[in-house]
């Protein structure tokens, strides 16, 4: 892994000089964001072929730091302390931090962290162990301008981490990427944005719910005569319920569905922060994941694959930077299972911040597992590794489905093949407010050569 050297900018000289398009972008109405929504594919430098064939006369121009920046906290970014408004006795021990997110996550898991790359690099963006000020609910709102942009930024380059020089090397083509999308995916002047899903924090989490006293579940192997999941001795001692069954494949699609949306809510957020700050771009599904991740003929996102008892091998983590609870990474499931544990239960820690006037009188309330369910959960997750060569049985331990990327708008095209409407003024602007030293005379961006 390799990080810059030099030193970041002072923050506040950038919100000083900063230009006029971010107040045009934090002023913009919430719902007009929404009805302006669209996917805008055609980027400055890209070219077209087809019907709608296009050559861009314009330079390819790279996002600001302060322009991807505003997207990569709108995505993703740290929004305070998470209420935690669940009485401790009835499911508080749920919540995995107390931190809020710009986006829903289960349990606040987060899961969920974005990788992205532009013409500078490939970079991770390590919100997770960000944490706002003690007593600090919400991070930005109600602060001046000012100090909201000053905020941003710092958040960014406090929680960026740089894993190579030069754009990631993704698919260009067949079969790693979707013929649809070769003319413009990942192009110069482009940001591209990956969120990418531990399902493994999401899903022990959720076992230790269903094999908790209250609940009892009894999950049950649909590939080998919905016998128990080495919980036999469980159900024998009526610490576990038979009555109430659930088989692998439903609870991963439960994981699964928990951690795509989180996918989804990123990126939608994203969308909608372009769509104020008129730039172009789209959410897409054109990658396939073991290609963009790097499991096959490109680098990707560097990530390591694990060998399984069936099919191809799986996604584990990027190495030091994002890894799931799984070997090679722990020695076996129990181990992986404490290494959970131990991050979950760090945030219940009194020096880390809760948003409660009185942290220690509800936290003090909440119960941790006891040593049964500890080891059910254990015994569940060792027999899904044992039998299947992998955890989870049927899901990617790391998951990585949409991708969201951002570019400066080529506006000719739309102009050429499109009535008014196609976009919005704060498109038709852009260079004007947010780049007046590239822009020319009537606004529009730098032409090749």
């Amino acid at each position: 892994m390799t990080t810059s050297a030099t030193p970041p900018p002072d923050p506040r000289a950038i919100v000083e000089g900063a230009p006029a398009g971010l107040d045009d972008a934090l002023a913009y109405p919430f719902f007009q964001s929404v009805f302006d929504r669209k996917s805008r594919r055609m980027g400055l430098g890209m070219t077209m072929p087809g019907t709608l064939g296009y050559e861009s006369p314009y330079e390819a121009v790279p996002l600001s730091e302060l322009e991807e920046a505003l997207l990569l906290v709108a995505g993703t970014g740290l929004t305070g302390l998470n209420l935690g408004d669940i009485d401790p006795s009835m499911g508080a021990d749920a919540l995995v931090q107390w931190t809020a997110r710009t986006w829903p996550s289960s349990c606040s898991n987060h899961g969920t962290e974005l990788f992205f790359t532009n013409d500078e690099g490939l970079f991770f963006l390590d919100m997770w162990r960000l944490l706002p000020e003690p007593g600090e609910i919400s991070t930005l709102s109600g602060k001046p301008r000012d100090a909201q942009v000053e905020w941003i930024l710092d958040a960014v380059r406090r929680s960026k981490v740089k894993l190579q020089d030069g754009r990631a090397e993704l698919p260009t083509g067949l079969p790693g990427l979707f013929v649809f999308n070769h003319w413009n995916a990942n192009m110069p002047g482009s940001t591209l944005f990956l969120p990418v899903s531990n399902m493994t924090l999401e899903y022990i989490n959720l076992l230790f719910i269903y094999f908790s006293p209250e609940y009892r579940f009894v999950l049950v192997d649909e590939t080998n005569g919905y016998e128990p999941c080495g919980l036999q001795r469980w159900i024998d001692s009526g610490r576990l319920d038979a009555q109430r069954q659930m088989g692998i494949v439903e609870i991963e699609q439960r994981v699964l569905s928990m951690q795509v949306v989180e996918q989804a809510f990123i990126c939608q957020n994203m969308n909608l922060a372009m769509q104020a700050m008129g730039l172009g771009g789209w959410t897409y599904t054109g990658y396939i994941a073991r290609f963009a991740l790097g499991g096959m003929d490109v680098p990707g996102l560097g990530f390591t694959f694990a060998d399984a008892k069936r099919g191809p091998s799986v996604p584990v983590g990027r190495d030091g930077v994002f890894e799931a609870f799984v070997p090679p990474y722990h020695a076996d499931m129990d181990a992986a299972v404490d290494a959970f544990l131990e991050a979950k239960w760090s945030n219940y820690e009194p020096d880390v911040p809760k948003a409660y006037l009185e942290p220690d009188k509800v936290t003090s309330q909440i119960r941790r597992p006891d040593d049964e369910t500890v080891q059910i959960v254990k015994d569940y997750c060792r027999y899904v590794h044992e039998t299947y060569g992998r955890f989870p049985a049927y899901l990617d331990p790391m998951y990585q489905r949409l991708t969201c990327q951002a570019q400066h708008a080529d506006l000719d095209f739309y102009d050429r093949y499109y009535p008014p409407g196609s976009y919005t003024p704060q498109h038709r602007h852009h260079f004007d407010r947010w780049h007046p030293d590239l822009a020319d005379d009537e606004g529009r961006p730098p032409r090749r050569g």
